[in-house]
């Protein structure tokens, strides 16, 4: 058969006969691409490049619609091949009316691992996930369904989710690293660690389940499997932890920190030092250890008496009043203060990392060496300071919304309406801080109770005559007068 020109879609495509002798002698196209017809297989093209590089395509009219398909490279492919596969998209083209392309991404998003889905989720959240938070769904992940990361999601069914929270639970699955280099505990198993990695699948799963989705927007994966954790009401539901410092072991803590920062001061251990300062403020702000830690003087206004988190927890700023308690310490950080520091509690090189070997002994200290009452040490982990914190505010009566605000609960973006409206700063949270401090000093007994001197004051009263009475109020209402006589 002799070369022809026909006229495709408005451009004139040559075809003849694909052979390897005239396939081969096709010059590179001058400019773009040069498309030629095979008129054995109508619909089988093969497109020529500047480069000189061939491929073999197919191209098709199909409902008022263009469709083209990349099959392959020639000569990679060969001519007998290309015709069977053009024929075979070709058919199905026009039995399904589906662009072979389109079948394909389809075909691809319904393939997505879980590895990949992972990735995209993190690339989704963009800087709305922490690093740590990135870090701790891929090592979850990983170490608990390693052998799933490189298999289709769609593949991870309810019973593959069920079984796997239960070998979570028990320790008998991991794929992290050698245990023996790990601290102890860590992959032998636990409630907590089961419903951790099983949050984690989940928001994964969730995000690719509306993410993957075909051309008329259906979803192609199938429902999260994870809800057969909630149907058959397995999820283990870890207790949140109330350990908290208790109001009569308020002196003892106190005296203990007290006790390690003098001795870590006269020992020039600095970093003990900072730690037993950060611990205390960790008391009297019910602040988590990452924003104690990462506190710069550049947020410390000691004239303003107030200071500021930028980067906390839940991505909300935070502003605080500085309270006496808080002043002394702060001036006593200053003393210690290297010219070029940062930080205002400095590691010794940079944020202080390890600090369980102070707490540690704080714990020890707080061990009276007279102890006829067989007290036990007081153990301490960082974020019982902030449930002792927001304990003894509820006992002073602060208000729920500047409990909230001085916890750095979530409130900018709360559902409550009425909390959108109240917005605290420094000089509106000085009293209430000022109040929890108070209670704190007098339960460890470094302050007098207000009661104690209302009692005081009573038992004096009681001694005094009627006229005694009316000169000492008169004398307590009118400093002013009293002081002129005097001069």
């Amino acid at each position: 058969m002799q070369d022809a020109l026909i006229a495709w879609y408005g451009v004139f495509v040559k075809t003849f006969k694909f052979t390897k002798a005239k396939l081969d002698s096709l010059p590179p196209a001058e400019r773009g691409q040069v498309e030629y017809g095979d008129t054995a297989v109508n619909g089988l093209r093969v497109r020529v490049g500047i480069s000189g590089v061939k491929s073999f395509c197919i191209s098709r009219k199909r409902n008022g619609k263009f469709i083209r398909a990349t099959l392959g490279r020639y000569p990679d492919l060969t001519i007998d091949n290309a015709r069977a596969k053009a024929l075979e998209l070709l058919g199905d083209v026009a039995t399904t009316g589906q662009n072979p392309n389109a079948v394909k991404r389809v075909n691809d998003k319904a393939a997505v691992t879980l590895g990949e889905a992972l990735d995209t989720y993190i690339l989704n959240r963009g800087h709305r996930i922490k690093l740590a938070t990135e870090k701790q769904y891929r090592a979850t992940l990983q170490n608990f369904s390693g052998d799933w990361m490189k298999q289709p999601l769609a593949s991870v069914s309810r019973e593959r989710v069920e079984s796997r929270h239960k070998a979570v639970t028990d320790g008998s699955v991991w794929f992290g690293a050698d245990k023996s280099t790990l601290r102890a505990g860590v992959g032998t198993g636990s409630k907590a660690q089961a419903d951790l990695w099983a949050r984690a699948l989940r928001a994964v799963y969730r995000f690719a389940h509306d993410h993957y989705r075909d051309d008329d927007g259906k979803t192609l994966l199938p429902d999260p499997p994870t809800m057969v954790l909630s149907t058959k009401r397995q999820w283990h539901g870890t207790v949140r932890k109330t350990e908290r410092i208790r109001t009569h072991d308020f002196s003892r803590w106190l005296g203990a920190v007290a006790a390690v920062r003098d001795a870590a001061e006269q020992g020039r251990d600095d970093v003990a030092a900072a730690v037993c300062d950060a611990v205390e403020m960790a008391m009297f702000t019910g602040l988590r250890k990452s924003e104690i830690f990462g506190l710069t003087w550049s947020r410390v206004n000691l004239g303003g008496r107030y200071f500021w988190i930028d980067t906390t927890k839940n991505g909300d700023p935070l502003e605080l009043p500085i309270t006496e308690t808080l002043l002394i310490l702060f001036r006593r950080r200053l003393k210690t203060k290297p010219a070029d520091a940062a930080l205002v509690f400095p590691g010794a090189k940079g944020i202080i990392k390890e600090y369980r070997h102070v707490v540690d002994r704080v714990s020890a200290a707080t061990v009276p060496a007279y102890n006829p009452d067989v007290l036990q040490p007081i153990p301490f982990k960082w974020h019982d300071a902030r449930r002792t914190f927001g304990t003894v505010a509820e006992l002073v009566g602060v208000g729920s919304y500047i409990l909230k605000r001085l916890m750095n609960h979530r409130t900018m973006r709360s559902a409550d309406v009425t909390q959108g409206y109240l917005h605290f700063g420094a000089d509106e949270l000085m009293e209430p801080a000022t109040r929890i401090e108070r209670a704190i000093l007098e339960y460890a007994g470094q302050l007098a109770s207000e009661k104690s001197i209302d009692a005081q004051l009573r038992m004096a009263m009681k001694s005094l005559s009627d006229e005694q009475k009316r000169k000492l109020i008169f004398e307590l209402l009118n400093p002013v007068i009293n002081e002129a006589k005097n001069d």
